[in-house]
């Protein structure tokens, strides 16, 4: 009977942890060997497990080179190749043959005697002695992704490689020259959908955007960061799945946000003119607008009508050639990844119309559920036209977030837009469905995190674990097209839940979120990933380092130059004190609050723990116990704040009789930006007030997360004396 431990041990599954309060931590063993289904192992099929760990241990020896090799900047530039011990290559004969095919479509060809690759160690493999050779790579080769193949030969005999994915890149992300020399800025975060504007349908737009991004740089600011923008359901009828931590696809966009006012041929289509300015929908946009929280259905239902007619008017019968020939150009360059998209929202749409509520891919007819099946190529055929209108929305976005970037660089902001990368993808999501390389876990595991000081019960999030393995087997094609498609028309991005490039807390299918694994993976290789396409794209790098995170982790992103996260409301000394900002990482990005956290408004009255207890997140008994530290909290906080002069006498030294008055929000921002962090990150919420909360972790349908707008539009926000006088001493701040 094969040891499932010592198996789990192999595959990088922990046996244990130090968790976020440096307690010492057991994995349970039962949890580590479900983790082994997460990774693809059949443990309930001795025999079919047999011959999986054969493969797997045999694999990189039958085929002489890995599937892939990482060369970082200060890596020692050499590949392993693995050559069997056989009568035929005992002789100095033997010649070693090497192809590599660069990106740019040069080859180099070459051979060499095989004596003069370093035998690094033997290895003998189910009977069959192997070399493991290493051969260092002679010449100088561009960053990017090549291919490199090989072959021995000797006399009669040959043996010939599988093609080997070499990518090289650079070791240190982008930053921008200014930042670089020590110019420490300070942006906003939102969520894109809160803003408020007199002119958008009723949810913060592309155009919204691209008008904060202008109020941001008149205000001293440089950046304006966003809560992630990946495609989520355009044809799902169910109003709460909106999260855009649980998207459809992270490769593509959200269409919800194209501004339909601001398509450039809305004026080749009569038909959408005059659907626009008709009565009925004029009526609906201001209802729409005037709303306190965003209703999705209704905005997805009229933006679709009016960008169908667009598509009708000036894509199918072809009233505006050039944007016509644009957009079959695009076509060919968004390739497969984008058809799969498109399939899968026309797919959606085709079963609800059919009156089947296919909220996602695993409510599909059974022949819908595979990609590749002979039914969804036949789908493909039948509804050519329907599918490629949702490519064409696609189209749209990216054009549109693509010039809000532009503009805030003409503007002289030096970062622009910063995205967020969200941690997964949901379990029926058009990335799973289509994911024929098998690079998410389908045991039905989620990522999670294990219990920390914000969640004492852990968490579990409903999102597909990456199966390291097949992901390294992929040649990271899946990891590469994430941050090629999440670092365009930004100038930074946000890696939500970075622990997550150094392992996952996958939590086994009907497990509580307290019984976790860790599934290491492979973080050299990412970290290289990430900074190739960072320097490629001139995008800095914002690890989002809060929680359970080892040294090791915080050790190489602080090496590979990305910047960490500071929350002002965690950062506290052993005696409970506040640490001082200017304490700080200079390589990081502080902030009061994140969109997980209670407003500054709702935190200093305590009103996130009364709304905790109404909705079920804490007892009464927890809370009034969250209070009391809460007011000692507050009064170290007025210490600190005194302390290093961030507030005069017109704020009380006293909690118990201190309210949050505009002084005191000025300070705290002032104080904030004092900091020795680079960047500095600060909530439009905090402006104005706004006291409900963005997301309440732990709920779901009990609070309507991901749908608050912000309480006042962008163009009096920015107009308000008051905002004018925290922004100018924000920046003064700063400098």
């Amino acid at each position: 009977m094969r040891d499932l431990q010592e198996l789990a041990d192999t595959l990088g599954i922990a046996k244990d942890y130090i968790d976020s309060s440096g307690k010492y931590k057991v994995i349970d063993k039962e949890c580590r060997a479900l983790a082994l289904k997460t990774l693809g192992f059949n443990i309930d099929n001795e025999q079919q497990l047999e011959q999986q760990i054969k493969e797997y241990i045999q694999d990189p020896y039958l085929n002489m080179l890995p599937y892939v090799t990482v060369i970082r900047d200060g890596d020692k530039n050499f590949i392993y190749i693995a050559t069997p011990q056989l009568d035929d290559f005992l002789n100095d004969e033997i010649e070693f043959h090497y192809r590599f095919e660069l990106e740019n479509g040069k080859q180099i060809i070459d051979s060499m005697p095989l004596y003069e690759l370093e035998i690094a160690y033997y290895k003998d493999i189910y009977g069959q002695e192997y070399d493991v050779r290493r051969f260092f790579v002679p010449t100088t080769i561009d960053y990017g992704y090549h291919k490199f193949s090989c072959f021995i030969k000797a006399h009669n005999k040959k043996i010939v490689s599988r093609v080997m994915s070499y990518i090289r890149t650079p070791k240190i992300c982008y930053m921008p020259d200014k930042i670089l020399a020590g110019k420490k800025v300070w942006g906003v975060s939102t969520q894109l959908y809160s803003l408020r504007s007199r002119n958008n349908w009723g949810i913060g737009d592309f155009s919204d955007l691209k008008q904060l991004l202008k109020y941001v740089a008149k205000s001293g600011g440089n950046f304006v960061g966003l809560n992630p923008l990946h495609a989520s359901y355009p044809c799902s009828p169910d109003p709460d799945m909106v999260s855009p931590y649980s998207p459809s696809s992270r490769k593509w966009l959200n269409i919800i946000y194209i501004d339909v006012s601001e398509v450039k041929e809305l004026h080749d289509s009569k038909k959408a003119l005059d659907f626009i300015k008709s009565e009925d929908v004029v009526n609906e946009i201001c209802r729409l607008r005037s709303l306190e929280y965003v209703d999705y259905i209704g905005v997805r239902k009229l933006k679709l009508t009016a960008l169908r007619h667009i598509y009708d008017d000036v894509i199918v019968k072809g009233k505006n050639r050039r944007r016509q020939k644009e957009f079959h150009q695009f076509l060919k360059q968004g390739s497969t990844s984008l058809i799969r998209l498109a399939i899968f929202d026309c797919l959606q749409n085709y079963h609800f119309e059919a009156g089947i509520e296919a909220y996602n891919a695993a409510y599909f007819r059974d022949e819908f559920k595979d990609i590749n099946s002979p039914a969804v190529l036949d789908f493909y055929h039948k509804h050519k036209v329907e599918i490629e209108f949702f490519c064409y929305l696609q189209l749209i976005a990216q054009e549109q977030l693509q010039r809000a970037h532009k503009e805030a660089l003409d503007d002289k902001m030096i970062i622009g837009i910063y995205r967020d990368l969200a941690v997964g993808v949901s379990f029926g999501s058009c990335d799973v469905w289509s994911d024929d390389a098998h690079i998410y876990a389908q045991d039905g595991s989620s990522i999670g995190a294990p219990p920390d000081d914000l969640g004492p019960k852990g968490q579990s999030w409903g999102l597909c674990p990456i199966n390291p393995i097949n992901a390294y087997k992929n040649a990271y094609k899946e990891i590469i097209a994430l941050y090629q498609s999440n670092m365009k028309s930004c100038g930074a991005l946000r890696i939500d839940h970075a622990a997550g490039l150094y392992r996952y807390w996958v939590v086994p299918p009907h497990k509580e979120a307290t019984e976790g694994v860790y599934i290491k993976n492979n973080l050299h290789d990412i970290l290289g990933i990430i900074a190739l396409e960072s320097v490629r794209n001139n995008c800095l790098v914002i690890a989002e380092d809060l929680g359970t995170i080892p040294q090791e982790l915080r050790v190489a992103l602080k090496e590979s130059g990305c910047f960490s996260y500071k929350l002002f409301f965690g950062e506290r000394a052993a005696d409970g004190g506040y640490i001082a900002p200017y304490d700080y990482d200079i390589q990081a990005m502080s902030a009061l609050t994140t969109h997980d956290m209670a407003t500054l408004k709702s935190w200093w009255a305590c009103a996130d723990l009364d709304l905790g207890v109404d909705l079920g997140v804490y007892t009464a008994i927890q809370a009034f116990a969250l209070k009391a530290d809460r007011e000692n909290a507050k009064q170290r906080i007025l210490d600190s704040l005194h302390g290093l002069h961030s507030v005069d006498d017109r704020v009380s030294r006293n909690a118990a009789d201190c309210k949050l008055t505009e002084d005191l929000v000025v300070g705290m921002q002032v104080h904030m930006c004092r900091g020795s962090c680079l960047l500095y990150s600060t909530q439009l919420e905090d402006w104005i007030g706004v006291e409900k909360p963005v997301n309440v972790p732990g709920t779901f349908k009990e609070y309507p997360n991901w749908k608050r707008k912000l309480t006042r539009d962008l163009e009096d926000i920015f107009s308000d004396e008051k905002v004018k006088n925290l922004t100018t001493k924000m920046t003064e701040a700063r400098g």
